[in-house]
């Protein structure tokens, strides 16, 4: 399930850089904004970010929020942009936003933390970003629920998998998927991975244990 403010986010998108999604069901909130089952069809991606070598590594559509029961409005409210959980998380996951939450028209942002995955993900048990937020932006009624907390959702894209590029076996995201969300089946010989949405949890394992640049599996935020 996607979420905007946009009511028409296929209005405009950029050369190859979309998501290979379309809308499955959409239904308008009292909002105004828009949620809807997403599958094939093409949406604008502007987050692109990089390895440590300057290589791509994923492009999104959605930012990746950190781990938090609060829907991204109050969020991003909330938040002060102190840094606090930024310096605290042991897998230099988090980092200040630039632009990544316009998607949602909201502009001033600037430096609330998102999530990527190049230099880690996020462990189902590590909870310190909550820990020492002192606004509340990132909380939970239930500190166990951080296992099962879905702060987004894998997508593949067996163009990059090394296993349809370059004819060799891989299995890293299944090994190191730490909610069994992945399986593996049969394409051209080779096994590629197969994400079971109700398990898969956004975590990043995934994401970044994988090999290919860029990545044949990443992380969309909700």
């Amino acid at each position: 399930m996607a979420h905007w403010h946009k009511k028409d986010p296929l209005s405009t998108y950029i050369g190859d850089d979309t998501a290979s999604v379309k809308v499955l069901q959409a239904e308008e909130q009292a909002d105004g904004s828009v949620s809807a089952v997403l599958q094939g069809e093409r949406f604008e991606k502007q987050i692109h970010t990089h390895m440590p070598d300057g290589s791509v590594a994923a492009v999104r559509l959605y930012p990746i929020m950190p781990p938090t029961s609060l829907q991204y409005p109050d969020y991003l409210k909330r938040c002060t942009a102190c840094g606090k959980c930024i310096e605290a998380c042991p897998e230099h996951i988090l980092r200040p936003a630039e632009r990544e939450y316009e998607v949602y028209d909201i502009h001033d942002a600037q430096g609330k933390p998102t999530m990527s995955f190049e230099m880690g993900y996020c462990r189902p048990n590590c909870h310190r970003c909550i820990d020492v937020c002192d606004e509340g932006a990132l909380s939970l009624p239930d500190i166990a629920q951080k296992r099962t907390l879905h702060v987004g959702w894998a997508q593949f894209n067996s163009k990059t998998c090394i296993t349809q590029t370059d004819n060799v076996p891989c299995d890293a995201c299944v090994r190191h998927c730490p909610h069994k969300a992945i399986i593996q089946v049969e394409k051209n010989g080779q096994k590629i991975p197969r994400i079971n949405p109700r398990l898969c949890t956004g975590c990043g394992a995934c994401e970044f244990y994988c090999p290919a640049r860029p990545k044949a599996i990443y992380v969309e935020g909700n």
